[in-house]
């Protein structure tokens, strides 16, 4: 079950339960109108064919009333059945309206945001990519679908390969990682006198900032911590909080690496919760 659709089904028996329906009340209580509705609710989330719908039931007295929207007759009907066989229902009313193509516009909708949020991820790690000295310059494609990340191109070694994979995977948005990565002891050697060092050496104490602050802000590692980042002729300062000395370390070593770092200075003050 996708996790949306089961967060919403633990919700709603959350709520239901901690209004004093529980596994133990009395027979009565469970056919209570409140737990009447939570059972058709439940039961139209985890339909496949149903819980695109927004369906609203209300149950009174064991009558359960249905209104809403689907796309076919099909599925007004499945709604009613389904009520229907819930134990306790004595009577179904349903005012569910029927609108071909109902749905169209809010699938739409969120393919366009899914669309985005890959974009954005895509841009995320091509960043880290380039901002980290040891990945800079290595010829990697990055493309990202339904938050799955595949990994293409050669690294000079098989460390580089894991570290890209590790970047990648330290993204927030990021459910999984494929990686297609070729080891070839000649990659990233192109560049290495090009375009990308000339640009490279342009960096100013201003850039340095942005960048660390960008790599801190693109990785999972970082989640609670609260940093403040500035650069002076090259040298990093970081004051704020983290979680643990294990997130320290971690985020010392990140900045450390950030291409155009020349030395970290930490003001970094571990707060255990």
């Amino acid at each position: 079950m996708e996790p949306r659709k089961l967060l919403t089904v633990c919700i709603v028996l959350f709520v239901f339960f901690a209004t004093g329906v529980a596994a133990d009340t009395s027979n009565e209580e469970m056919q209570s109108d409140l737990w009447l509705k939570a059972k058709i609710v439940t039961a139209y989330t985890l339909n496949q064919h149903l819980n695109p719908f927004k369906l609203d039931i209300e149950v009174k007295k064991g009558v359960a009333y249905l209104s809403g929207t689907v796309d076919s007759n099909v599925e007004r009907d499945l709604a009613v059945q389904i009520a229907k066989g819930v134990e306790g229902i004595s009577k179904v009313e349903e005012a569910i309206q029927v609108k071909p193509g109902a749905m169209a516009g809010e699938r739409r909708e969120s393919e366009f945001f899914r669309t985005v949020e890959d974009a954005t991820i895509t841009a995320k790690i091509k960043s880290k990519l380039l901002w980290n000295r040891n990945t800079k310059g290595l010829d990697i494609n990055v493309t990202t679908k339904n938050a799955h990340v595949t990994l293409k191109g050669k690294v000079a070694t098989a460390v580089h390969e894991d570290l890209a994979v590790e970047l990648a995977k330290n993204t927030p948005g990021v459910e999984r990682v494929e990686n297609e990565l070729v080891v070839s002891p000649q990659a990233g050697k192109v560049k290495e006198n090009g375009t990308l060092q000339k640009m490279e050496t342009k960096a100013n104490d201003a850039w340095i900032t942005t960048r660390v602050k960008s790599m801190l802000l693109f990785s999972k590692e970082t989640q609670g911590a609260s940093i403040d980042v500035s650069t002076t002729e090259q040298v990093v300062t970081l004051k704020g909080t983290v979680v643990s000395d294990e997130q320290k370390e971690a985020i010392l070593k990140m900045v450390g690496d950030t291409e155009g770092v020349k030395a970290v200075r930490s003001q970094l003050v571990v707060e255990k919760g």
